[in-house]
């Protein structure tokens, strides 16, 4: 990887498999290793401009969170970008009380919601 190169973080607000990525570098104080590009998800433009930007160079479609790991190289596992960079930087993510909580508590009670919003609007049309 060039020595000037930063991951990028592609972030959807309101998606709580970006807010897993972002708890897991602000509680082991990473946050200054990547670079972060916020994505208003209730931007229609915007939203479009990066799911076009993203599946151009991912080839896939775009999910979020999306992190450009080195140049060409990109994830949209939030576990496996958070595993990566505990690898590379030693962190124990079974110390981060913050991460456990969320991932153990918060997380799975928005995916529930979010799966009752979605059949919601799919019986009614």
């Amino acid at each position: 990887m060039p020595a000037d190169f930063k991951p990028v973080a592609y972030l959807k607000d309101s998606c709580p498999f970006c807010f897993k990525l972002v708890m897991f570098l602000a509680e082991a104080g990473l946050m200054d290793k990547v670079e972060i590009i916020r994505i208003k998800g209730d931007d229609e433009a915007e939203m479009n401009h990066y799911h076009q930007l993203l599946q151009g160079k991912t080839g896939a479609t775009a999910s979020f969170p999306t992190m450009e790991l080195a140049p060409g190289e990109f994830s949209s596992d939030s576990e496996g970008l958070i595993s990566h960079f505990a690898a590379e930087y030693g962190v124990d993510v079974a110390t981060l009380a913050g991460l456990a909580y969320y991932k153990d508590n918060l997380f799975p009670a928005y995916i529930a919601r979010f799966k009752e919003l979605k059949a919601l609007k799919e019986k009614l049309g």
